[in-house]
């Protein structure tokens, strides 16, 4: 949708990252997100001094051993915490798509007051966090509808992700249909957002597709290069 002329998009980043804290006990896990907006320039947003980033939530994170309880099972516990995630998700966004709907006005730090439209513009976090936020199968793409086996093969083409369609078949609870596009029964909270394709608000991460993924991709391969040859040694005394 195009903006009036004169006024201000306001981008919002979420960022999400289920931390790790302990292995001595139970559920040493916490699922942080934070929001941002894009009209902050990076090099201040990414400065911890800068406090840009705002912590908006803890999400769930499921216990563990609940399998173990009469009357539970693993399917049941994953489904109840999927479902409350999203309930959560849907009372964050809600208001936010509120002021989509309309235009706000806010004072900037230049003192002019401007006319701003709010749209949420991205959310980062990893692959396993996508599929959570997305409603989608682990074994698929978040982006488009890739079957799980031609997943990394580039030279097809795939159908990008129509939540409008996973919307009328959640709603019509067309099970066949939802399983074949890896998505899952649930009424998605990111439905509720106005003027966005939940599709294009998955960007790339930089730990876990460059630095942990391509470099260390490529470090394996010339570890094994060079063990191939026999200069691993050599390599290494250099």
């Amino acid at each position: 949708m195009a903006l009036p002329v004169g006024s201000t998009l306001v981008p919002v980043i979420f960022v999400s990252n289920v931390t790790h804290l302990t292995n001595f006990f139970g559920d040493g896990k916490l699922w942080p997100v934070y929001m941002s907006i894009g009209n902050i320039l990076s090099r201040i947003r990414q400065k911890p001094t800068s406090h840009a980033w705002i912590p908006v939530v803890l999400l769930p994170v499921a216990p563990k051993g609940v399998h173990k309880k009469a009357g539970w099972s693993a399917a049941k516990q994953e489904r109840e915490s999927l479902e409350i995630t999203h309930v959560l998700l849907k009372f964050i966004l809600g208001p936010i798509s509120d002021a989509a709907e309309d235009s706000i006005t806010a004072r900037y730090g230049d003192r002019v007051v401007r006319k701003c439209y709010i749209r949420v513009a991205a959310w980062l976090g990893d692959h396993m966090e996508n599929c959570t936020i997305h409603a989608i199968y682990n074994t698929r793409c978040g982006i488009c509808e890739c079957p799980t086996a031609e997943l990394g093969n580039h030279g097809h083409s795939n159908r990008r992700r129509d939540h409008v369609i996973y919307k009328q078949w959640v709603q019509e609870e067309d099970t066949e249909q939802l399983k074949a596009a890896g998505v899952k029964l649930l009424w998605n909270a990111l439905w509720t957002l106005r003027d966005i394709s939940p599709a294009n608000l998955i960007w790339p991460d930089l730990l876990y597709n460059m630095f942990l993924g391509i470099v260390e991709y490529l470090m394996d391969w010339i570890e094994g290069f060079l063990t191939v040859h026999n200069r691993l040694n050599a390599f290494d005394d250099t």
